[in-house]
């Protein structure tokens, strides 16, 4: 169960394509997390997010700390298992940084959010075309699923009248063409790595939950289409997630 939003149920947001996706590239299907709207939270909620987010951020620099003191401060140069103890935990602290910021919930905002994913993996917008993705209409049908589950937006001035700078948040996991022990192949130390888009993982997946989390942005500082464009690197990452585990996932 994802921890982020209370539910996860089949939203068939994607339109189905004409004809099968050609040979090389991988079949993805976007849909919206079933939600209900979430205009606020009560101060309780609110303060129990906030000291969750804070006390992951403590336990991360406590452990970052210790293992410094004892394995010296070049973390590539530390055992695997003790890197991948300091990864985890600072993908404890972007989680619970996400129930925090992501808390409000607007579920048309995530239909429009699927939408724009789709327009740009199809091809529209700076993102270019992804000669990788194919689009298709149903989890069964896909090789990958991306769920949108949360965005949100943020006014650089308050004396704007709309947000500057979006985030987007989704999962990236296997489909019906899949089998999840072939997902599991791909390693949990991926990253997104690319200078054109702002964009990152947050976690890796997990045993009751087995999908990556992402967010994506716009990078800030544009009013114009800013939702839109963080759907814009969201595609990118989809794409650049196929270019770098395709041999993995088609076992190839």
């Amino acid at each position: 169960m994802k921890t982020l939003v209370p539910a996860v149920a089949l939203c068939l947001l994607a339109a189905p394509v004409s004809g099968a996706p050609p040979v090389g590239t991988l079949k993805v299907f976007v849909k919206a997390a079933e939600v209900k709207e979430r205009k606020n939270v009560d101060d309780a909620t609110k303060k129990a997010l906030k000291e969750k987010k804070d006390a992951a951020k403590e336990a991360r620099k406590a452990l970052e700390k210790q293992l410094k003191e004892k394995h010296g401060k070049k973390e590539e140069a530390w055992p695997p298992d003790v890197q991948d103890q300091l990864f985890e935990a600072r993908e404890e602290e972007a989680i619970a940084r996400a129930d925090y910021e992501y808390r409000k919930i607007d579920p048309k905002g995530l239909k429009d959010s699927v939408e724009d994913v789709l327009e740009s993996l199809r091809g529209k917008g700076l993102a270019g075309v992804k000669e990788r993705v194919g689009v298709v209409g149903s989890a069964g049908e896909a090789d990958l699923v991306v769920e949108i589950m949360a965005r949100r937006g943020e006014k650089t001035l308050p004396t704007q009248f709309k947000a500057d700078t979006c985030y987007l948040l989704f999962t990236l996991g296997p489909g019906g063409e899949v089998k999840q022990e072939r997902f599991a192949k791909i390693p949990a130390n991926y990253r997104y790595r690319s200078w054109k888009f702002a964009a990152w993982k947050l976690r890796s997946p997990k045993p009751d939950e087995p999908w990556f989390y992402f967010e994506s942005s716009n990078g800030g500082g544009n009013e114009v289409g800013c939702h839109g464009a963080a759907a814009n690197a969201a595609s990118a990452v989809i794409d650049k997630f196929v270019e770098d585990n395709y041999a993995t996932l088609k076992g190839r």
